[in-house]
């Protein structure tokens, strides 16, 4: 068993989360737990920082097999 950890960054919190859940179905079924679940958008966006030095918001993703 294994996953993968990581960060998805963005201008706003919907362009974060779009790429997030692009990187999710991208990987198919390889991984099967997501956290946080991309199918709970409001939660996605509450888990969101936006990095004081950039500006752009970012979410830290774990995918687990």
């Amino acid at each position: 068993m294994g996953g993968t950890t990581g960060q998805v960054r963005g201008k706003s919190k919907i362009e974060t989360y779009s790429a997030y859940v692009d990187l999710v179905e991208g990987y198919g079924e390889t991984f099967q737990d997501h956290n946080p679940d991309p199918v709970y958008k409001k939660f996605c966006k509450r888990e969101m920082v936006q990095d004081s030095e950039t500006g752009e918001w970012v979410l830290h993703y774990h995918l687990h097999t």
